[in-house]
């Protein structure tokens, strides 16, 4: 049984799946592990899913990608931070907006809630007044779990100073109800109403909070907040002893990580941005990404070769859909629709066949020649057509950003400068006169490679090497046999009768 299943099976009817989101900076791929992990288990539950964008958090420092005018922010609510590019009403939403156009892109149906709009309806009164009646309770449930004493004076609320519009820099000096009364960094003193967004509560009875307000049933969250003493802790008992209600059903996961450099954070740059998978994969490919292992285990994300392997196994587990017995296998595969399944099983094309074919030609119908020769496409013609162009461009997005060296190559339109030896001319002509007496085919390519070698003792790495050296300019490139293959054979005659008279 998938892991989606398990977990909607211990959901009731009409179950609501909340995940959530910090707008700091740049959402990497690492946050749609949270989203899609929640999709998931909100499908096969037949619940709704509903992410909320903590906007109201405040701007914690100067990133990296920050000019120093925004130092002037730091500890404002970022729904009151500024645009950076301008064209949107807060640095939260100038976040989010590249992040919710690729999970719409992924099929991912939610309801949007953003933190600071809810506590300025008031959605946050009853749960804030309760809390602070119960702050002595609140805090013995903090340092019992945590084992931190918490100061004298905390307080179970952080005004936002009405002078300097910063968070959390302010001493509560009591509450008269409906009004907590502070004194500021800044000398300032005032008095928020829990009524508004005046202030917020503290993150670990904040998220508590919200699960009481909006009945959460299920919540997928990453293992930082499951560690001993940590947010899940604390609000698991808040929730119970607080608000008198169960707590949702937990989902733990683990990191997804780059490859070679660690968990994915914004802050230490180490990301790739979702926008970037869905330029170099299908949406279909990316969903594969996070429905195939289970939550709880971590995903190795290499967007070199890795990415390769990746679009390879989805290929097979779509072969297994159409032609196969295995349950899991189908079941992620379905998951990783956007949509429904397609009736009958798409003709695609490998995406390691076309990283040679958009390096060869600039034009995809030259490509669909070369891949459709000999082939019957039947009534999937135009739909075959449009898959594979779709595939190419992500294959030439791949190539221009994240690819490796070793696999980049260009096609020189005039023999390069090349010394061969008698040896190597006397096996181009070998190879010259057998390539009209076979198939046009990666395998019978390949093959006369080894043949002709042979027939004239020439080494059989040298030989490769000599292609490379006249069609590329260098001593390595790509798998030869199916490189030839994707070269019109009129050129490759004319390159080895150029290469010939050399």
């Amino acid at each position: 049984m998938h892991w989606a299943e398990v977990e909607a099976n211990e959901l009731g009817e009409d179950p609501l799946i909340a995940t959530g989101e910090a707008p700091s900076g740049p959402i990497h791929l690492g946050h749609i592990r949270e989203l899609l992990t929640g999709e998931a288990i909100a499908r096969e539950a037949d619940g709704e899913l509903i992410l909320i964008v903590d906007s109201i958090d405040p701007l914690r420092k100067l990133y990296p990608f920050l000019d120093d005018s925004y130092n002037e922010y730091i500890g404002r609510p970022l729904s009151e931070v500024p645009c950076i590019c301008g064209e949107h009403d807060n640095y939260a939403e100038h976040f989010m907006e590249p992040f919710l156009e690729s999970l719409e892109k992924m099929g991912v149906d939610l309801n949007l809630i953003y933190a600071h709009e809810m506590y300025a309806e008031g959605e946050y009164a009853k749960a804030t007044r309760i809390v602070i009646k119960k702050k002595d309770e609140v805090a013995e449930i903090i340092s019992s779990k945590t084992g931190r004493e918490l100061k004298d004076d905390w307080f179970p609320y952080n005004p936002i100073c009405s002078e300097c519009g910063k968070l959390g820099n302010s001493v509560v000096n009591g509450f008269e109800d409906p009004y907590v009364l502070y004194t500021c960094e800044c000398g300032y003193q005032g008095k928020a109403d829990i009524r508004t967004d005046d202030g917020k509560l503290p993150w670990r009875c904040d998220w508590a909070a919200r699960w009481w307000i909006l009945s959460i049933d299920c919540e997928p969250f990453g293992k930082d907040h499951a560690a001993s003493g940590g947010s899940w802790d604390t609000g698991k008992e808040i929730i119970k002893k607080i608000f008198d209600r169960e707590p949702p059903h937990p989902v733990i996961y683990e990191w997804i990580q780059l490859k070679g450099e660690g968990p994915m954070s914004s802050s230490s740059g180490v990301v790739v941005k979702t926008e970037d998978l869905l330029n170099m994969v299908s949406p279909e490919v990316a969903r594969f990404l996070i429905m195939r292992p289970k939550p709880n285990t971590h995903i190795d994300f290499d967007p070199g070769f890795g990415l390769l392997d990746m679009v390879d196994e989805y290929d097979k587990y779509e072969e297994e859909y159409f032609e196969g017995q295995d349950k899991d296998m189908k079941k992620i595969y379905e998951l990783s629709q956007i949509d429904e399944v397609p009736k009958r099983k798409p003709l695609r094309i490998p995406y390691r066949h076309l990283v040679n074919l958009v390096q060869i030609y600039d034009d995809y119908e030259k490509m669909w020649k070369v891949v459709t020769e000999g082939e019957q496409v039947g009534s999937q013609g135009e739909a075959y057509f449009e898959r594979m162009k779709q595939r190419a461009k992500s294959v030439e997005y791949w190539l221009e950003n994240f690819a490796p060296d070793m696999v980049k190559f260009s096609i020189k339109e005039e023999l390069p400068d090349v010394d061969l030896s008698d040896k190597e001319i006397e096996f181009l002509k070998e190879y010259r006169d057998s390539i009209d007496d076979g198939k046009w085919t990666s395998e019978q390519l390949h093959q006369l490679v080894h043949e002709n070698a042979d027939a004239v003792n020439l080494n059989k790495g040298k030989a490769f090497r000599v292609f490379y050296k006249i069609l590329l300019g260098q001593n390595k490139g790509p798998r030869l046999g199916r490189f030839l293959s994707q070269l019109e054979k009129d050129f490759v005659k004319e390159r080895l009768e150029d290469a010939i008279k050399v």
